[in-house]
């Protein structure tokens, strides 16, 4: 009798699971969630900072209405800006830096107010001052002074560099008989408060407007 033949063993191929093309396109479609929940992620991160309501003048003391909190993507630049996530906007501070209506605040932009200034309302007539003057913008002040019988007038002089509008009053007659008269209030450091009253006593005074580029 013949021997039966037993049928050659066939080897055991490799599971599908481990196919590199299979293995390819899990890594990619992994790599592809990995980098779409990233870039959602980013997209969806953003910072409340504080941005000006309106143009602010160095020297300026800052009040809640001169910032509003606003919502921006700062890429990682978040810790050059003031944070608003505290909610509590920087009252008291001062501008140190011209900062523009609707620009994020730089932290550099504001400082501690450690100056010791007081408030003065200077008499000012009519066309002595530039048309619009408003608060927070900075002023020269000049005085000229009132020339006796028949002296001849001195030309002005500098009283006061860089003092800060906190406000205007506009004629009307408010502030003495010539009906001519505005009332502006400046904030001046205290030890050059008896120099600015004095110059009002002797003098006209002329207010400059510093530009707000200026310095």
């Amino acid at each position: 009798m013949s021997e039966l033949s037993s049928p050659a063993a066939s080897r055991l191929g490799s599971p599908r699971w481990l196919d590199p093309r299979l293995l390819g396109g899990v890594l990619l479609v992994l790599l592809s969630v990995v980098l779409g929940t990233r870039v959602v992620s980013a997209a969806d991160h953003s910072q409340l900072v504080w941005a000006a309501a309106h143009d602010l003048a160095p020297g300026a003391s800052v009040e809640a209405s001169d910032l509003t909190a606003v919502r921006s993507r700062l890429f990682g630049a978040g810790g050059l800006y003031l944070s608003a996530e505290h909610g509590s906007a920087p009252v008291g501070y001062v501008v140190t830096r011209p900062v523009a209506k609707g620009e994020l605040v730089p932290l550099g932009a504001l400082a501690r107010d450690t100056s010791d200034t007081r408030l003065v309302t200077v008499p000012v007539k009519q066309f002595h001052l530039p048309l619009a003057l408003a608060e927070d913008e900075r002023v020269d002040v000049y005085v000229t002074i009132k020339p006796r019988g028949s002296e001849t007038p001195a030309p002005p002089t500098l009283v006061l560099t860089n003092a800060v509008v906190a406000s205007v009053q506009r004629g009307g007659g408010r502030l003495g008989g010539s009906g001519a008269d505005n009332g502006v209030v400046l904030r001046v450091p205290t030890g050059a408060v008896p120099a600015l009253i004095a110059a009002i006593q002797r003098g006209d005074i002329d207010l400059v407007r510093v530009p707000r580029n200026h310095g």
